[in-house]
């Protein structure tokens, strides 16, 4: 006499496969999202400009730039990259940016 089939396991076990194949997928999709960020403007926040050689801040420095500040999170595309700073948490900036939070 054969056993019946335990097609209950069998049908978690598929979908268990499915969902870890789905993994990379999920990351992909989530990572086109964090590219998409919109770019932050002149005066968005904590003074910044997209160059730091247009501000007219006194606490400005000819040296102080967005890529070599501590908040500095990497450039993502075409020298805009991410600010670790609360205030552009949803926004890129521009490498040559400046804003009144730089920090060496």
């Amino acid at each position: 006499m054969t056993e019946p089939t335990d097609t209950g396991r069998r049908k978690f076990l598929k979908t268990g496969a499915m969902a870890v194949a789905a993994l990379p997928l999920a990351t992909l999709i989530h990572q086109g999202k964090v590219q998409a960020m919109p770019k932050a403007e002149d005066g968005h926040a904590l003074d910044y400009v997209n160059d730091g050689a247009d501000s007219d801040h006194p606490d400005y420095e000819e040296d102080q730039r967005c890529d070599n500040c501590a908040f500095w999170a990497g450039e993502e595309e075409n020298g805009w990259g991410g600010c670790h700073h609360p205030e552009f948490a949803d926004v890129l900036v521009k490498d040559k940016g400046w804003c009144s939070a730089w920090a060496g």
